[in-house]
């Protein structure tokens, strides 16, 4: 599903709930659709407030970050965190604990659409994490991953199988002037319930 940019790298600029209602209503228009757990899960993640209400709700210490999903699609998923007080460490660099968060978001959001997609029920979780900091982020953050279609065959492996089947899943993170600043691996594992 895309998305327009977050506002965390639009200096000024207000969040306007009208405007995200009609650009969601716009992407749920077009002649490929997703099933509607899909869509759903996509609308969810994707629409500001919904996403923060189940942030809050459901990972609270996430919410705390503030991060906006900004592109969920079969494909890839984008996620940006903006920089401030709430996510900076001693060195005025963005705190590696809100790194390590918004990867796990951004792959998980890849997990969570692709899952919604199969009528079968799975079983998923993090089993490693790794990160290489390679510049210092003094500003907000933009995270991608753009191996949907790994995701997508470890779900028909595992439901295939019947057996755990673990893929990792690499997310790059860049400033807003497109300096990369971290790259994280996340193993997941997806078992066929």
């Amino acid at each position: 599903m895309q998305r327009r940019r977050s506002t965390c790298f639009q200096p000024g600029r207000d969040q306007n709930i009208n405007e995200d209602r009609m650009l969601f209503q716009d992407t749920m228009n077009q002649k490929e659709r997703a099933p509607w757990t899909a869509r759903l899960v996509a609308g969810a993640l994707t629409t500001r407030p919904v996403s923060q209400a189940l942030l809050w709700a459901r990972m609270p210490l996430l919410a705390v970050v503030s991060p906006s999903v900004d592109v969920l699609d079969a494909s890839r998923c984008e996620v940006a965190i903006p920089f401030g007080w709430r996510n900076r460490n001693i060195f005025g660099t963005m705190y590696f604990a809100a790194t390590m968060m918004a990867a796990e978001m951004t792959t998980g959001g890849l997990v969570l659409f692709h899952n919604a997609l199969r009528p079968e029920k799975f079983s998923y979780i993090v089993r490693h994490i790794s990160a290489d900091f390679v510049k210092p982020a003094k500003s907000a953050v933009r995270f991608e991953c753009v191996q949907g279609e790994d995701v997508a065959a470890a779900f028909d492996e595992a439901a295939r199988t019947g057996e755990r089947v673990n893929r990792v899943l690499e997310v790059v993170g860049r400033r807003a002037d497109g300096v990369e600043t971290a790259r994280v691996k996340v193993e997941w594992s997806i078992r066929a319930s």
